[in-house]
């Protein structure tokens, strides 16, 4: 029977606050093999609480082996960042890590659906993670590097022309193609979609850390000593966060957390969707009464773009019945656009 619910906010009280059900034990079995490290809650309970620092400093210094580039300082902290259901309803988002060490900053995004302008997000999370441990006016000298990881369950668009799995992005000057910065701030996107077309064989050896561990993110815990087989898995920090993850997923409570999650995002997607329909019936009934005063607060921003004198934006305000506060909203965005 569907939730009555009026808002997104109380959808939220009402889908998380259901007696959660009781799962069998082959409902668990099942859900428990087909985890793997891109599952969000998989991801957060493994680097959560400064756990496995180990693992993503190795992370990283395999993408920099490729480039031949020196390992860097261990990391000293981990944030994750705790994933509400709006998250990954809204931004299919599976997991946020900042890692801090000596004068450094690692920031990891893992995203297992496909996501509209992805590369934009992962610039951004690059961009985020230089300020932190960082404020104006400090010594820009003691500005921290930044290395950006973007594990992927997809292709991403702008890369179609990459057939290898993992891509290094620098800045640049444009016309001469001199990089800018690039010892200080790299960002690396890996398509782990693109690993079907290599094998391992056919590889660098510089690449083979990574593949083991990229292989790790991508297996279900059901496949991975059939995987550490097949791909003759060898490097010993793939090997050790294989069985970490094994052990995190292991306990029956951890897979009803994340049996119960998968239940209420179905819920809340249910809800969304049922609200968009309601939202287009009604639409066409007062589509017409919202158009007009959108368009009308539209013109009043131009106006007040343009340095319109303040007799005619009055003129306008009190036409469209428009308040004296909503006009200050109307200034301010001006402002801003």
């Amino acid at each position: 029977m569907p939730l009555i619910i009026d808002s997104l906010e109380d959808a939220l009280i009402q889908i998380t606050g259901q007696p959660k059900r009781q799962y069998s034990k082959q409902e668990r079995d099942e859900a428990r093999g087909n985890l793997a490290l891109m599952n969000d809650r998989v991801f957060m309970v493994t680097f959560a609480d400064n756990k496995n620092n180990h693992i993503i400093t190795e992370i990283v210094n395999a993408l920099r082996k490729i480039h031949g580039l020196a390992p860097i300082p261990p990391i000293e902290r981990t944030t994750v960042q705790n994933v509400s259901l709006l998250d990954v309803l809204g931004r299919g988002m599976v997991g946020d890590l900042l890692s801090e060490g000596a004068l450094i900053n690692i920031s990891v995004e893992v995203q297992k659906g496909s996501q509209d302008d992805y590369a934009v997000r992962g610039t951004l999370t690059s961009s985020n993670a230089m300020r932190v441990q960082f404020n104006a006016g400090d010594d820009f000298t003691e500005a921290p590097d930044v290395i950006g990881i973007n594990i992927l369950g997809f292709r991403l668009p702008e890369l179609e022309h990459r057939k290898e799995f993992v891509s290094r992005i620098v800045r640049a000057e444009y016309e001469s193609r001199k990089t800018f910065l690039a010892d200080k701030y790299s960002d690396y996107y890996i398509e782990l979609p693109k690993m079907d077309n290599w094998t391992k064989e056919k590889l660098p050896e510089e690449y083979h850390d990574l593949w083991d561990l990229c292989h790790i993110f991508k297996a279900k815990t059901k496949e991975h000593e059939e995987v550490i087989r097949m791909q003759t898995i060898t490097n010993p920090t793939a090997l050790e966060l294989s069985n970490e993850v094994r052990r995190i997923v292991a306990p029956d409570d951890f897979v009803d957390e994340t049996l119960i999650r998968k239940d209420e995002l179905e819920q809340l997607r249910n809800y969304m969707i049922r609200q968009k329909q309601k939202g287009k019936e009604e639409g066409k009934a007062e589509g017409k009464a919202e158009g007009k005063a959108e368009g009308q607060e539209k013109m009043l921003i131009m106006a007040i773009q343009s340095n319109a004198p303040n007799e005619l934006i009055e003129t306008l305000r009190k036409g469209a019945e428009i308040t004296e506060a909503r006009l200050a909203e109307l200034r301010k965005m001006a402002t801003v656009q």
